[in-house]
């Protein structure tokens, strides 16, 4: 395993132990029995590659722990191949190109430039098959528990529910949200590296406190290879791991639009 990688469970296991479980940014178990559970078991089906008799795992359609391959350096040990998409637009309208932010297409993303937003795009942009991993799809009686061969799980592309395939007309994401840009905009949060307990997050790891049901922050994330610059991804108002709290996949409730609210409505 890398130092890069163990730089970042050595960051994950240390924002476990300083926050308690109300604070945590993902509650991932609640990925069991979830769409995003593409195990033999879960609610999808069609997505298993060879043999689907042994797809049993929960986790390996978008992680690999041992992930080392060179055609994939995304981080948090990504194993979906990504999408070659060249662009996927940016929001635009009168007012958001007023405040002059730093947004970006992400589209044309390569090895180790990827961002959240192509994580999740690599799934629901259509082009890639669901089962099209770097490391294959794992299958304990064919590989005998040893790293699965690449090439497995080649399928043609799956179109599932909540395909994107612009992000021209979607809330914008892929820019810095910081206090510079709250101090233009009335009413939007300021974003914080102080969580629950006194604990403060380093660098340039920034949180929105959220005050609705089932959510405590809503986090941003860096660029790769930066430490500036905390960015608004999909993953900043989407747990990807948690869809039973807050449907479909959300930080926080939509009741009286109180994830709206949380970046939208700060006195």
């Amino acid at each position: 395993m890398t130092r890069r990688y163990l730089a970042l469970f050595s960051l994950l296991a240390g924002l476990a132990l300083a926050t308690n479980a109300s604070a945590q940014f993902s509650h991932i178990k609640n990925i069991v029995g979830s769409d995003h559970d593409l195990s033999i078991s879960g609610t999808n089906t069609g997505y298993h590659g060879t043999d689907p008799t042994t797809a049993s795992q929960i986790c390996y359609y978008c992680h690999a722990p041992h992930q080392s391959s060179s055609a994939n350096l995304e981080p948090p040990l990504w194993n979906h191949t990504l999408s070659s998409t060249a662009s996927y637009g940016v929001y635009s309208s009168p007012t958001f190109n007023a405040l002059g932010t730093d947004i970006a297409d992400v589209g044309g993303a390569v090895a180790g430039t990827a961002v959240v937003t192509n994580l999740c795009l690599s799934c629901h942009d259509g082009t890639i098959a669901i089962n099209n991993l770097y490391a294959g799809v794992y299958n304990p009686t064919l590989h005998k528990g040893v790293m699965p061969d690449a090439g497995l799980g080649t399928g043609n592309p799956v179109f599932i529910s909540h395909t994107i395939t612009s992000l021209n007309n979607i809330h914008p994401v892929n820019f810095t949200f910081d206090s510079t840009l709250a101090a233009k905009v009335v009413g939007l949060a300021v974003p914080t590296q102080s969580l629950a307990g006194g604990v403060t997050l380093s660098g340039a790891l920034y949180v929105v406190p959220a005050h609705g049901t089932g959510a405590s922050y809503l986090p941003l994330f860096n660029t790769p290879g930066t430490t500036t610059n905390p960015k608004m991804q999909c993953a900043t108002c989407h747990d990807v791991h948690d869809d039973t709290t807050n449907q479909p996949f959300l930080r926080d409730t939509l009741t009286g639009s109180q994830l709206c609210m949380d970046c939208h409505g700060a006195s």
